[in-house]
């Protein structure tokens, strides 16, 4: 009996090998600790944020499993699935079409084939938008907290087709159809689309530039995390430029305009943003990152529900113990022309101060 135990276990062990073989396999553990001097209720949380929601407790921010198959020259097949438990993906799939707990717990699932004798991919599946300087993913930005611009005026996800290639030297192209903003589940009839020509004139020096448009939203969804339910048209024009000024600070900015085309008696309006960010490695375990940005919401259609800018400044201190072990200490002031932020005794007020103490474990 001992011997057919053995043996089984055996050829489970080498199946699950061949099942896995070509994946790599690697992850993440975010958590973080957030003190809002506002000190709003626990039930309000600290607003306006796209994930560090709250305050003055733990928060743990994500657990992702990412399972990976690059396409290769002998199988032009790739897959790419990144698993996420945690705050971050009920936040992600909050308005999700679909239904929150639909597909919340996958980030990313995509197949991706690598076009014989050239360097074109076609990607088929959900997958994390290509708009914006910052994304999901907290230890890849330069700074633990995302921009206003980020949670306000940007996707984070879409379903659909993504076609990559090479333009021409130092250019390189993308093309979209998706299904809509933030949705695995299309909410209407019609369909979202984009582009990306992203630049590289030298080693120091990237330009991106992105566009995203389409229908978004219906009569019972409030499509691109509108302020209110109902349909419209919505162009997006986003730019990305980064410059390596020395081999220790970098430099970046992140800046969008979009309008949205109410129809069917739906209002519209625009909104508009941008971020600047300087990031400097002091050493082979410390570095340091400030964001300054500033949004406008002149028509309420992206925020609070009335017309508000919010503009922010963060500063960032990161300690890397290990190359798997990430601490970051970071202030952050946020300023609005309104009351906009949840503070305490239910008043909210025009400004906000945080504190966070974050740590993403890698493996």
């Amino acid at each position: 009996m001992m011997l057919v135990a053995t043996l089984g276990g055996t050829v489970t062990a080498n199946a699950a090998d061949d099942l896995l073989q070509g994946f790599t396999l690697s992850g993440h553990f975010d958590y973080y600790y957030m003190f809002d001097l506002g000190n709003p209720s626990t039930g309000a949380g600290s607003n306006l944020r796209q994930f560090d929601v709250s305050p003055n407790q733990f928060g743990f921010a994500a657990f992702e499993l990412d399972l990976i198959r690059k396409a290769t020259a002998t199988n032009p097949f790739g897959i790419t699935a990144n698993f996420l438990l945690g705050k971050n993906a009920d936040i992600i799939a909050l308005n999700e079409p679909a239904g929150q707990n639909s597909s919340k717990l996958i980030q990313q699932l995509y197949v991706t084939y690598a076009v014989p004798k050239s360097d074109a991919t076609v990607d088929l599946g959900k997958f994390l938008s290509w708009v914006g300087y910052e994304g999901a993913d907290s230890s890849a930005n330069d700074n633990y907290s995302r921009s206003f611009l980020y949670t306000l005026g940007q996707p984070v996800y879409h379903t659909g087709l993504r076609g990559s290639t090479t333009i021409a030297k130092n250019v390189t192209g993308s093309v979209y159809l998706v299904n809509g903003w933030n949705e695995v589940q299309d909410s209407n009839g019609g369909k979202s689309y984009g582009a990306t020509v992203a630049l590289t004139p030298s080693s120091k020096a990237a330009v991106t530039f992105n566009y995203y448009g389409g229908q978004e939203g219906s009569a019972a969804v409030n499509g691109s995390g509108f302020t209110s339910v109902g349909g419209r048209t919505v162009n997006l024009g986003d730019f990305i430029a980064t410059y390596q000024l020395s081999g220790k600070v970098k430099l970046a900015v992140n800046a969008d305009y979009a309008d949205a085309k109410g129809f069917d008696g739906t209002g519209g309006g625009k909104w508009s943003g941008v971020a600047a960010y300087v990031t400097d490695q002091f050493s082979s375990k410390f570095s340091g990152a400030i964001r300054a940005e500033t949004v406008s919401d002149p028509d309420g259609i992206r925020g609070v529900g009335f017309s508000a800018r919010y503009n922010s400044l963060t500063g960032t201190l990161t300690w890397n113990t290990s190359k798997d072990s990430l601490f970051r200490l970071e202030a952050r002031y946020d300023k609005s022309n309104a009351s906009v932020f949840n503070a305490d005794n239910n008043t909210p007020k025009d400004n906000r101060t945080t504190i966070t103490l974050s740590h993403v474990l890698k493996f």
